[in-house]
């Protein structure tokens, strides 16, 4: 499978949406504008838009510092008011647990308003792959992109290292190569293969050192293809990143590294965490094997009844 996104679904999502814009909700689109970001937003959301456009203006700056002061390029942003107004925007055709999207090409990015407990960190996060996409002119590795947007917008939570410990006990984790199907995966598949691409540019970090990141975009941004830059900055090739990046993550969330961890407070919850994780898990497996033996027996004994005919 190929490690970069191709360009003919770049180019199908970008048509969507374009047609999304123009056939959906035309005339209904407030605009605001400034620091070379425009908002787009719907009346519903007029009282909040200034208030929307200062924090996308801070999120941005906060992403551009990360990425080594990349730089500014216009952004538009559509204020999606519901989940309706978000499925016609994007014409359906995203999974159903996203909450979010960027255009790149388009340097456009649509975000659900309802959605302010995410807010900050989903803004920093869609920031992040139009400003890779505007500085670097050429695709990259899925993983790489979405780990950078995790990484940017500091997405760690406590499910997702139950998510990982689950994987590495279970032999689960996903290879790197094959995060660029992430949009076809069902939510819980998605989500770990979303912290994957988090704890593969920390891994990055942990090699090149704590200015990694801004020396791979320096490097992408003068021309370096992708596994150029990853060797420049890692010293390995993308086989041998992978490789050791797997025996990185075995190692760091096995139940030994959790146990003995100097934090070994939060190790317990961890692990407790996880132990739930892995229960709840096993019991639905159970509850749908269970449910499909039930199905089987109902379905022999609609076969085997037969009524006596009546005189």
């Amino acid at each position: 499978m190929r490690q970069l996104i191709p360009k003919v679904f770049l180019f199908a999502v970008c048509l969507m949406f374009l047609c999304g814009v123009s056939c959906v909700w035309a005339g209904e689109w407030q605009v605001v504008e400034r620091h070379q970001l425009t908002l787009k937003h719907q009346l519903s959301d007029s009282a909040s838009a200034n208030r929307y456009l200062n924090q996308l203006f801070l999120q941005r700056e906060i992403v551009r510092k990360k990425l080594g002061h990349i730089p500014i390029t216009p952004v538009t942003v559509y204020l999606a008011s519901s989940q309706r107004v978000f499925d016609d925007l994007t014409q359906g055709r995203l999974p159903h647990w996203s909450a979010a999207v960027a255009m790149p090409a388009l340097q456009t990015i649509v975000l659900r308003s309802e959605h302010v407990s995410q807010r900050v960190q989903t803004m920093q996060h869609e920031f992040s792959h139009v400003l890779l996409y505007a500085a670097v002119g050429k695709h990259v590795p899925v993983w790489f992109n979405e780990g950078l947007a995790m990484w940017a917008s500091h997405e760690w939570r406590l499910q997702h290292t139950a998510s990982v410990l689950y994987a590495v006990l279970s032999g689960g984790l996903i290879p790197l190569s094959e995060i660029d199907s992430v949009l076809r995966f069902p939510s819980v598949k998605a989500d770990l293969a979303y912290t994957e691409s988090l704890l593969a540019v920390l891994y990055i970090i942990r090699l090149g050192g704590e200015n990694a990141v801004v020396a791979m975009m320096s490097e992408l941004s003068h021309g370096a293809p992708f596994d150029v830059a990853l060797f420049r900055v890692t010293e390995k090739t993308p086989h041998e990143f992978e490789q050791a990046w797997r025996d990185y993550v075995s190692g760091r969330f096995s139940l030994t590294a959790l146990l003995v961890s100097p934090d070994s407070l939060w190790g317990y919850l961890v692990l407790l965490f996880g132990v739930a994780y892995v229960a709840v898990k096993l019991r639905n497996r159970t509850k749908l094997r269970r449910w499909e033996a039930e199905e089987r027996m109902e379905e022999l004994e609609l076969k085997v009844y037969q009524p006596e005919d009546t005189p």
